[in-house]
């Protein structure tokens, strides 16, 4: 019998996960001083048994190494990334990129950030949240490299329902980001 198996004995059962969680690397977040060891034991102590580590614009491909390593055996940390996009409601549409635990993040660090609109910050000396994403474009690259996709939606800040479904144009955008996108994120 799988170790696997034997860790979860009673069968089927439920188990928080987190998709969305952005970390002092994040140009938004507000408490820098924040250690990978209280991350960790904050998401311990929410019993958090999953988490996407999903930075605006940026892989710190450091921090989630040793976040995994801080976690080990306690809590799953899967590496991601979340993109402003170039679809626009009201405000600009959110999406994230989140690749399995065990993967070549290096590489897949350095696909992103030469591949997409990213390379402009360290290009052009872009600030994050002057970067947009081109979303068709980026959701293949994701695909490519083994991640899915989730995007911003119901009443959440920055969500695919600011585009307007009243007219034509907007139902039509809505359509061709659907699907790009493997999760809906309310």
């Amino acid at each position: 019998m799988s170790e696997h198996i034997n860790k979860y004995h009673k069968g089927s059962e439920w188990r928080k996960w987190d998709l969305h969680f952005h970390t002092p690397t994040s140009y938004d977040y507000k408490n820098k001083s924040i250690t990978n060891q209280e991350i960790i034991d904050n998401l311990i102590s929410n019993d958090i048994a999953v988490v996407a580590i999903t930075d605006h614009h940026i892989i710190d491909v450091e921090r989630i190494e040793e976040l995994q390593k801080l976690g080990s055996d306690k809590v799953t940390i899967l590496p991601g990334i979340e993109f402003l996009c170039e679809s626009r409601g009201s405000d600009p549409i959110h999406f994230i990129g989140i690749f399995p635990e065990k993967c070549n993040l290096q590489f897949i660090w350095e696909q992103i950030k030469n591949q997409t609109n990213i390379k402009r910050i360290y290009g052009d000396g872009k600030s994050e949240n002057e970067v947009y994403c081109e979303l068709e474009n980026t959701a293949n690259l994701i695909h490519e490299l083994g991640g899915i996709t989730t995007i911003h939606a119901g009443s959440k800040t920055n969500t695919l329902d600011n585009i307007t479904h009243s007219l034509p144009h907007g139902v039509a955008q809505k359509e061709d980001i659907s699907r790009h996108i493997d999760i809906f994120e309310l």
